[in-house]
């Protein structure tokens, strides 16, 4: 009977189902505590990186002031809340949006490090590059939302407004911080998504379909 090759051993030694459940509740914990550690530190930061999030709105204002003008009437825009805890909410959650990316690379690790050893060497080799480009793709499907979309799409919005000239009510964006944060993170996350395409099509086509 011919021997397999040496590319094709696992590393993996038996172990029995205890001593695996027990490797994942440590990897688990692992990972719980990098998004923690990572959560409380963006915490305190949750007001800068929030303002950087709404870049890209101060950035269709800029779009629409030079498309439409200064139209009178209008109050200088802001952001506001209508809940007394909906600016603290929004926060907990900027910071874990934060948190969780800055702790992916320990979580995703952790989650390599489980799953690695009982795969044969070649598929260790193979599964790299898209692991690898898993993350940049995703980081260049935000940039896209952040940089290029985001700021015109929003300029398109803006331009509902109204001014309310004879006799009409003035209709005017008054933006909710948990509303914006909730679309904000909806398009970065659907665009980061979309980006995961080639990695997809690239696995289907080495399996065959």
């Amino acid at each position: 009977m011919a021997d397999k090759s040496k590319d094709d051993d696992i590393d993996d030694k038996k172990m029995p189902l205890l001593d695996h459940l027990v490797e994942l509740r440590n990897r688990l914990m692992w990972s719980m505590a990098a998004l923690f550690v990572a959560f409380v530190v963006c915490f305190g930061f949750a007001a800068p990186i929030y303002e950087f999030l709404t870049m890209p709105l101060v950035r269709a204002y800029a779009v629409y002031s030079q498309v439409y003008g200064t139209q009178g009437g209008m109050s200088a825009p802001r952001m506001n809340y209508t809940a007394p805890q909906e600016a603290f909410l929004t926060y907990l959650k900027v910071a874990f949006f934060a948190g969780a990316f800055i702790a992916f690379p320990i979580i995703a690790s952790q989650i390599w490090m489980f799953v690695a050893p009982g795969l044969y060497r070649n598929e260790r080799r193979a599964f790299l590059p898209f692991l690898a480009a898993t993350p940049v793709l995703f980081i260049l499907g935000g940039a896209m939302v952040y940089y290029v979309v985001a700021p015109f799409a929003f300029a398109y919005f803006l331009s509902f407004q109204t001014t309310g000239s004879d006799g009409a009510l003035p209709i005017q964006l008054e933006t909710r911080v948990g509303e914006y944060l909730s679309l904000i993170m909806q398009l970065i996350f659907a665009f980061g998504v979309c980006f995961q395409l080639p990695v997809l099509l690239t696995l289907l086509t080495r399996v065959g379909l």
